[in-house]
């Protein structure tokens, strides 16, 4: 048996026929094939209205056509939205900056580091010792309300600390330790959760709230556990196969539908073996996601990036450089990157503009041209670029720090190193600028 399903946003529709016959939906949206049959599915848009993509195992991407090979029952889901006139563009330019709110601390450190915000504009910065030789702090975050009043302190080891609707979640691998801690602090720097999962191998922000983790195992599984904004755990569930052989490894992205992907890989082996788990926990089928990687994949350096609306995109950034591929929500296949995407250099990429647009922009240390500045570009879903705001710096050339864009816009940008300030007591003062909810 096939079923289809029809849905749209903003009252957009359409109809999908099969070849062979059998379905002509709406309104007969089922019907029976026998098993080994090819059926192809083909959507027409109504008017005022277009093709978005196929969702479903069965069938994804956005061409209006689709092949079902039928080895059982299966559902697939037509999405289409409204045609429109309106300049994409629209709401989503990103304007001038302004000035900055000043945000400055003295710790304890040899590196200012990135900083992010949570849904309230309150910024979390980073201040990193990375030369730690004895235990200890790794990384202390200092805390400040969107107007730069500092709001409190924070040290853990070492491990990513994820923006959230109200306050910040992380992962923290003590000094000379394989096991990890995660943990939830609030604005004030507060802890308000922990917990000790063990070995933590690589953690995703979960954009509908708290974080996911790959618990590596020295067995052949593997396990996932996500965990909600105060550190308590939601779910944990047993992978289809774990990394073995020399140097494997995971790679892992949340959707904007709080579904997860997790890509693992082994030492000499040319692909990835991908599995989506969705945001209640529920595990999909393993399957094989091929890529030209042009060498072994487990010295890429990868990673998946949340596509607006959901998916993912793949990104390698080390040693060539270049979008890999991209991943439709719980589909299991890996697709080409769209050609606007291929064509763009790889930068970091964070949502914009309640999750409608992207931000593109270089994160680390890059040596900038006089002036010395940091640029953020605005694109639409389509890839359109909708203009770049500039953030200044000085007047003079310099080697940039960090930039970053927040939970609620609000963009961050710490001082380069030769303007930080080294004090003869060892301490570090760090200096970092904030936009707040520029991009919201």
């Amino acid at each position: 048996m096939l079923s289809v399903e029809i849905s749209g946003t903003g009252g957009a529709s359409g109809s999908v026929q099969s070849t062979p016959a059998g379905i002509a939906c709406r309104p007969s949206c089922s019907a029976s094939f026998a098993d080994g049959t090819d059926v192809v599915l083909t959507a027409t848009a109504a008017s005022g209205s277009m093709f978005k993509a196929w969702k479903g195992a069965a069938c994804s991407g956005s061409t209006t056509t689709c092949t079902v090979h039928l080895t059982g029952d299966a559902q697939v889901t037509a999405e289409f939205q409204p045609t429109t006139t309106q300049d994409e563009c629209a709401g989503l330019a990103p304007g001038d900056p302004g000035e900055p709110v000043r945000l400055q601390a003295t710790d304890s450190g040899n590196y200012c580091d990135i900083a992010t915000s949570d849904g309230s504009g309150n910024v979390a910065a980073t201040i990193t010792d990375i030369f730690a030789a004895t235990p200890g702090d790794i990384t202390i975050v200092r805390l400040f309300d969107r107007s730069g009043v500092s709001l409190g302190r924070f040290g853990y080891g070492s491990g990513p600390l994820f923006e959230q609707l109200a306050g910040f979640v992380g992962t923290s691998r003590p000094f000379h330790s394989s096991n990890s801690d995660v943990f939830a602090i609030d604005a004030h720097g507060n802890e308000i959760g922990r917990d000790s999962p063990g070995g933590v191998s690589v953690a995703a922000e979960d954009p509908l709230g708290g974080m996911v983790v790959a618990e590596p195992s020295t067995q052949p599984v593997n396990h996932l556990a996500a965990y909600d904004g105060r550190a308590h755990l939601r779910w944990r569930v047993a992978l289809a196969n774990g990394v073995r052989g020399g140097g494997g490894r995971i790679i892992l992205g949340v959707d904007r539908l709080g579904n997860t992907l997790v890509l693992t890989t082994e030492d000499a082996v040319s692909d990835f073996r991908g599995q989506w788990v969705d945001h209640d926990g529920h595990a999909g089928p393993q399957f094989t996601a091929t890529a030209d990687f042009g060498s072994d994949p487990i010295d890429a350096n990868l990673i998946l990036a949340p596509r607006v609306g959901d998916g993912l995109f793949l990104e390698e950034t080390y040693p060539r450089k270049g979008w890999v591929a991209q991943f439709d929500s719980l589909a299991a296949a890996a697709l080409p990157p769209p050609s606007w995407l291929s064509s763009r250099p790889v930068e970091a990429v964070h949502m914009a503009r309640g999750g409608h647009a992207y931000a593109f922009f270089a994160l680390y240390a890059y040596q900038s041209a006089s002036p010395c500045a940091q640029r953020i570009e605005i694109v639409a879903p389509s890839g359109r670029s909708c203009g770049t705001a500039v953030f200044p710096i000085a007047s003079a050339s310099c080697t940039t720090g960090t930039i970053n864009v927040g939970y609620d816009g609000t963009v961050i940008q710490a001082l380069p190193f030769e303007m930080q300030r080294h004090n003869d007591d060892g301490t570090l003062t760090c200096t970092w600028q904030s936009w707040p909810g520029f991009l919201h």
